[in-house]
């Protein structure tokens, strides 16, 4: 499926995690402006995007989520609205997945988005496109990686091990 992304999110920096909910929207032939999208998500030009802001805003736009994530002892200031969102959405927050669970969602017809340290130390959220035994691959990057090395970016400080599965099943609210 060949794409072209807007400029204004390329533009954009720190948008991980609007490109990400920007691909599922591709997915069921929905267009939001970037604007919206990014107002919708809680989108901080200067740092992105938390991963229950996310969750929030595919939410919000009528999708099924779940959010999956281990404690978080130092949560940002700037998240804590959209943990307020969540439950007043009623979001599910359960405990993080495995790898295995993150596979079984994609076998199971879902999308997952997941965050995860990159290499290079900075943290990312990112669209499964394909996961088996020996390798995880993202929507956003030609990089693969083993299911170790995954998890080991997924336990990076700071990074909570978290997940959210949306169901491809969609009503606009």
């Amino acid at each position: 499926m060949g794409l072209e992304i807007p400029e204004q999110l390329q533009n954009l920096n720190a948008n991980c995690g609007l490109y990400a909910v920007w691909m599922i929207l591709q997915h069921c032939d929905i267009e939001l402006d970037i604007q919206d999208l990014a107002n919708v998500c809680n989108y901080d030009p200067e740092n992105g995007t938390f991963t229950i802001g996310l969750a929030v805003g595919l939410k919000k736009m009528g999708f099924k989520v779940a959010f999956y994530t281990e404690d978080d002892l130092h949560k940002d200031p700037r998240e804590l609205p959209s943990y307020r969102d969540a439950e007043r959405l009623q979001i599910p927050i359960h405990e993080p997945l495995s790898y295995a669970d993150i596979q079984h969602a994609i076998e199971t017809g879902h999308w997952v988005i997941v965050y995860y340290d990159l290499l290079d130390g900075v943290g990312n959220h990112s669209l499964v496109y394909d996961i088996n035994n020996q390798e995880i691959s993202f929507f956003d990057h030609f990089d693969v990686m083993t299911p170790k090395v995954f998890q080991q970016q997924r336990q990076a400080e700071g990074i909570c091990q978290q997940a959210i599965v949306i169901s491809r099943e969609f009503s606009a609210l």
